[in-house]
């Protein structure tokens, strides 16, 4: 994985394949991670090899203490960046799409496209309920206070799902115990940690957000027979999407090729002895061992 630092403004680069095409996001804050940056490149790495495409993944992150410190970097950021070859960025926290479009002047228009992904999570979701949501409960982390999972919540209800929410003032932990057939964590890489995995009593997990679950927790959830989907599959369709053969230019288009694609990635994986996480795992490292010598150190788990 190598580290790019910029020199006209406090920020840096990683990308996880030496030498190929790398897609990531970039994310802009007062401090923004070295070692969250690796997890999320290594993700994007994962989503793309277990979609069979040879791409790897990237992350950006920008440092900017204020408002105003950030409307200077930015601009630094990308004009810098646009002299390195072979990286599509799209917007993370603190940055815009609009914001990064001198930078990626041929990325496809829908790439990071918030509608598409949140189709592939419910695909997803409905996979993971045996192909309906009629009937199905489900709980998803952050609905009141995340604009995406607001999205997430809403677009499952309208598939059939109940959505339950948390009564006010409940502490944001407690939704991990909620008696649902589906969890949806994503709030942040490593949400869902060992202890919220000892409170769970949903049949399966649904990521709608990258590497939300700690390698603990995963462990822990595996013991207790509850399925976890791959967030690299689960939540890829915005990032996956653009890149698909022939992909579309509109979202209820490219919504339904990318719900096709992960429900059939899922079935494909969900033979594994181990689980469809680790089904998609291998399948991802085959296809990497298939075009490259990467050989990567360390899955898409949370520390």
């Amino acid at each position: 994985m190598a580290l790019t630092k910029l020199t006209s403004v406090d920020a840096f680069v990683v990308t996880d394949i030496p030498d190929a095409p790398a897609t990531g996001i970039v994310r802009m804050g007062k401090k923004i991670l070295q070692s969250s940056a690796k997890d999320l490149a290594r993700s994007a790495t994962y989503t793309f090899a277990a979609f069979g495409l040879q791409r790897g993944g990237a992350s950006a992150g920008i440092n900017a203490e204020s408002d105003e410190d950030q409307a200077a970097a930015l601009p630094l950021f990308v004009d810098e960046m646009s002299a390195l070859d072979g990286i599509d960025l799209t917007a993370g926290k603190g940055v815009r799409n609009d914001q990064l479009s001198s930078l990626n002047h041929d990325l496809h228009p829908l790439a990071g496209s918030i509608p598409v992904m949140v189709s592939g999570i419910v695909a997803a979701a409905r996979w993971a309920h045996g192909g309906n949501l009629s009937g199905a409960t489900a709980a998803v982390e952050g609905q009141g206070s995340n604009p995406t999972a607001d999205l997430v919540a809403s677009a499952l209800s309208d598939a059939g799902a109940d959505v339950v929410s948390p009564v006010p003032d409940a502490k944001p932990w407690e939704i991990w115990g909620f008696d649902v057939d589906l969890l949806l964590p994503g709030t942040k890489p490593g949400t869902l940690t060992h202890q919220g995995a000892g409170m769970a009593k949903a049949k399966a997990v649904v990521p709608w957000g990258p590497i939300p679950v700690t390698t603990k927790a995963y462990v822990m959830l595996n013991r207790k027979g509850v399925r976890v989907l791959p967030d690299f599959v689960a939540a890829a369709g915005g990032v996956v999407g653009p890149y698909l053969q022939n992909a579309p230019h509109t979202v209820p288009e490219m919504s339904v090729e990318v719900a096709r694609h992960i429900t059939d990635v899922l079935d494909t994986c969900a033979g594994h002895d181990e689980g469809v996480l680790m089904g998609a795992c291998v399948r991802a490292e085959e296809f990497l061992g298939s075009w490259s010598d990467f050989s990567p150190f360390g899955r898409p788990l949370a520390a």
